[in-house]
């Protein structure tokens, strides 16, 4: 077996062999018997499940006797839990005895023997036949339980395949909330809620839970009808939302939870978890049937959302959590970070009180101070207001007054006592004061240091936290790849290579990442790799190889799927883009190879013959290119002819707290990922020779941030060389100014269209932080020329000019009617190709271009081409071909016969008036000047 599948094993396994020691050791205590028997028993089944996977027999027989030995016990006697504790010590012995041997590269071993040696089977018997009482297989209601019944009726899926839940729970929950949420939209995304639905019936099906794959292939036809408008949305929206219900109830099924309230009902009969049985599924199964035919869906699904196989509630379905397995080292060292994170919380708070002591101090000196001075204005500066009253008579006369100073000092002279006038006082008072100010200071000064030395030793715990929490989020690239080996497995026809599946990546990736490549796989295994017959013919090995390749560096995941079947097929992809609307002939004609290739990303688009549980729905490129993208990164595809295909994913490696690059461009500050700057210089020159000055044998695109902003550059500006995926970009600022570590936030609905916005951030001032993405910027830094051609290209005012719509139907004629009256077009119309011809050939009505159907009577469409190709007048007119069939024999027929663009019918509206403008564009002046007024 594979080393890392066997390590995955081992991990679980002795996880819940400890577990079952924990739980044994409980049966002792007698109010905790009941919820040690049951812990026993799903640990039991659990560990039966799990080696059974992993091929190892003999472990899960021995956890099978031990699971249902136990399941449905409510509690035992002293007696018998003595003798029960004595054979689960055994078993336990020999299931880590067959641990230790596989942890040592060897087989599991013979774990019945060893079961039968140590005594186990003895102890069994014997504990069976002295209470056979206790140990009659009951239901949990104390009644006998059904022979039919077993383990896996009663033990949820969420408890037997830990692993690929905590995978697939998240990433199904998203998806149906993704579902619930365009349907509450005004203007639904079609497109993505067929991608939520098509990739929610691959999961489940990946992972093993049937009913809910079952029941995502249901919705995926029901969408794909409303998509491909055979079916109205207000029609289909309640079996919708009573379909997303339902697929809630399954996942609370198999996690173990019960339902919320409010399920809904399918034909009058409440749903909760025991009834989501094949019944109630096919049920709605045939409702959804019904409705795709035009037949009555019943009773259970009315004219509203309230009706049908449980109708949405308001009770929001559970977030989607994140689940991720740290060991005991990891746990370890964050709790280390944690507590001297409190250590140092501690000693700011020390710090801090004495702060506040420090400016109590600071408070009374300044009070003293203020008295002091008013005390001496007060005597010198208004002396009226604190002199005594002057001696009188009476008062010299007074008996009770103090006696008089005078002869006591008579016999002192000036030298012999020193006098304090009252500047002396107040010039001792101020030193006095400017001493404890000092004083107060100083310590003020070292309390400072301190409090700089606590924060400098606190953000390095912040570092050393973030670090560890980061690496604690991380998760292997095999937890995102694992899925693809039991689907190949399933599957079958194929070989599958993954290298790099030790890489480490941020948990949130997996679940996007393993659907991006789940698709690119089922798109190898479909579209690429031929028959067995047809390789051996060509001289390949039987069995198609598809080859996943992972790598990071500079701060990216670049994940390569690559397959040696046929390559895409161009002609196919070709025929389909024009089939569906996406671009006319003339266009697809103008691609190269590489080009073409692309199309296959659009929506919608298949080159599958037929429809299958598979293929032919056009979904997969598209679903792994908005995975991939709300990732912020981006999908490259090369393909040749008869060598195979590959796909590259390029995926940034930047964890929720990084290190940022600030740059100012006029009044805005932006961000850079540190993890992505090559180098920075500053500007010599323009511009144009930005690219030129950092490495000339790597030359970059340039983007300018004050175009890309609208500001105006300064004097002085600096340029930083960024890597991407397409290659190196030199990015200009005004300045890069400091580092910061931020929280990176998502862009959000509103901003998810600007390519070049990796997310936000918030500064340290509190600011806004645009976090730029490189490729998005690279995409920029191409966009300005291609947008100059096109604005050179504008073609003069639709109102000068005129359009005949030849077709045979007179909805059609009218449909476009409107359309290029509505774009400034003047229309004339005509039924056919000989009504068309008798008005263009004599020069009755001369037109612009002329708009064609190819089937009509009298005359086709091929003669209308013909007729104009051959007159003088008419031989330089446009013509576009609008018709269904889109077949390559017609388009080269047409374009052979002088046709200058070909549409299928109906034509998307963007594309007809951009071409027609196009088209028009050069010989607009020509033909206003021949045409009579």
């Amino acid at each position: 077996m594979d080393p890392d599948l066997t390590e995955t094993f081992l991990q679980d396994a002795a996880s819940v062999l400890g577990a079952l020691e924990d739980a044994t050791v409980q049966l002792w205590l007698e109010e905790g018997r009941p919820g040690a028997l049951r812990d026993l028993a799903v640990l039991s089944h659990r560990l039966r499940g799990t080696a059974a996977l992993y091929g190892h027999p003999q472990t899960a027989a021995l956890a099978g006797v031990l699971e249902r030995l136990l399941e449905g016990r409510a509690g035992f006697g002293a007696e018998v839990t003595s003798a029960l504790v004595g054979l689960l010590e055994t078993a336990q012995l020999c299931l880590a005895a067959a641990l230790t041997r596989l942890r040592a590269g060897q087989s599991e071993g013979d774990v019945g023997l060893d079961f039968s040696r140590r005594g186990g089977a003895a102890q069994l018997g014997a504990l069976l036949r002295a209470y056979p009482q206790s140990f009659r297989p009951v239901a949990p209601d104390g009644e006998a339980e059904a022979a039919s019944s077993g383990p896996e009726a009663s033990v949820p899926f969420a408890q037997t395949q830990p692993d690929l839940w905590a995978f697939f729970a998240p990433e199904a929950r998203e998806l149906i909330e993704t579902l619930r949420g365009q349907l509450a939209e005004d203007q639904p995304d079609l497109n993505a809620m067929f991608r939520a639905a098509h990739t929610l019936k691959g999961s489940a099906a990946m992972v093993g839970l049937a009913p809910l794959g079952q029941l995502g292939h249901t919705l995926e036809d029901l969408l794909g009808q409303v998509r491909e408008e055979a079916l109205a949305l207000a029609r289909a929206a309640p079996l919708l939302g009573a379909g997303l219900v339902l697929a809630e109830r399954l996942l609370d099924q198999a996690e173990g939870s019960s339902p919320a309230a409010g399920a809904g009902a399918l034909d009058g009969a409440a749903l909760d978890a025991t009834q989501l049985d094949g019944a109630v599924l096919d049920r709605y199964a045939a409702q959804v049937q019904a409705l795709l035919s035009g037949q009555p869906t019943g009773a259970g699904v009315g004219a509203g959302a309230g009706a049908g196989v449980g109708a949405p509630d308001e009770a929001a379905a559970p977030l989607a959590r994140l689940t991720v397995r740290l060991d005991g080292e990891q746990l370890g060292a964050l709790q280390q970070h944690v507590a001297r994170l409190v250590t140092g919380r501690a000693r700011l708070g020390t710090l801090l009180t004495q702060q506040r002591t420090l400016a109590e101090q600071l408070d009374e000196a300044h009070a003293r101070i203020q008295q002091t001075i008013r005390d001496f204005e007060e005597r010198h500066l208004n002396p009226t207001l604190g002199a005594a009253p002057a001696a009188g008579p009476q008062a010299a006369g007074d008996g009770g007054g103090a006696p008089d100073r005078a002869p006591r000092f008579a016999d002192f002279s000036v030298l012999e006592l020193d006098s304090y006038s009252d500047l002396n006082v107040l010039a001792r008072s101020l030193t006095e004061l400017s001493a404890d100010l000092s004083e107060i200071r100083s310590q003020g000064r070292a309390h400072l240091a301190q409090l700089g030395d606590e924060l400098t030793g606190l953000e390095k715990v912040t570092r050393a936290l973030r670090g560890d929490v980061s690496r604690a989020r991380l998760t292997r690239l095999g937890r995102a790849t694992a899925p693809l080996h039991r689907w190949v497995r399933e599957r079958g026809g194929l070989r599958l290579h993954v290298e790099g599946e030790d890489l480490q990546l941020d948990a949130a990736t997996v679940p996007p990442l393993a659907q991006a490549l789940l698709h690119l796989v089922t798109n190898a295994a479909t579209h690429g790799l031929e028959p067995q017959d047809e390789r051996t013919a060509l001289g390949k090995p039987a069995l198609g190889a598809v080859t996943v390749t992972a790598r990071a560096e500079g701060g990216q995941l670049t994940v390569t799927v690559q397959d040696d079947g046929r390559g895409l097929p161009l002609a196919a992809l070709r025929e389909r883009a024009l089939a569906a609307g996406h671009l006319s002939a003339a266009e697809l004609a103008g691609l190269s190879a590489a080009q073409t290739a692309q199309l296959a990303f659009l929506p919608g688009l298949s080159t599958a013959r037929s429809l299958t549980r598979e293929a032919g729905r056009g979904v997969g490129m598209d679903a792994v290119r908005s995975a991939v993208e709300a990732l912020g990164g981006e999908v490259r595809l090369d393909t040749r002819a008869g060598a195979g295909t590959t796909v590259t994913l390029a995926l940034p490696l930047a964890q929720q707290i990084a290190d940022v690059l600030v740059a100012r461009v006029g009044g805005v500050r932006v961000a850079l990922l540190v993890s992505q700057v090559q180098g920075l210089r500053p500007l010599e020159g323009d511009t144009a020779a930005a690219a030129g000055e950092g490495d000339p044998a790597a030359p970059g695109a340039v983007a300018d941030l004050h175009a890309l902003w609208g500001e105006v550059p300064g004097p002085r500006r600096s340029v930083a060389r960024l890597s991407s995926a397409g290659g190196p970009v030199d990015v200009i600022a005004d300045e890069f100014t400091q580092l910061e570590e931020v929280v990176l936030r998502p862009a959000g609905r509103l901003l998810a269209p600007l390519g070049y916005l990796a997310g936000t951030a918030v500064g340290a001032g509190g600011q806004a932080l645009p976090v730029l993405n490189p490729s998005g910027l690279l995409a920029a830094a191409r966009r300005p020329a291609a947008g100059a051609a096109l604005r050179a290209a504008d073609p003069a005012p639709r109102a000068q000019r005129r359009i005949l719509v030849v077709d045979d139907s007179l909805s059609v004629r009218k449909h476009l009617g409107r359309i290029l009256t509505r774009a400034g077009f003047e229309v004339l119309a005509a039924a056919d190709g000989r009504e068309a011809l008798g008005r263009l050939l004599t020069g009755a009505d001369p037109v612009d271009a002329v708009l064609t159907d190819l089937e009509m009577p009298h005359a086709n469409g091929f003669e209308v081409i013909e007729g104009l190709r051959g007159h003088g007048p008419t031989a330089a007119l446009p013509i576009v071909v609008m018709t269904t069939r889109t077949g390559e024999k017609h388009q080269r027929l047409a374009l052979a016969l002088g046709a200058d663009d070909y549409f299928a019918k109906p034509a998307d509206e963007g594309l007809l008036l951009r071409r027609l403008d196009a088209l028009l564009a050069p010989a607009a002046s020509r033909a206003r000047a021949a045409r009579p007024r």
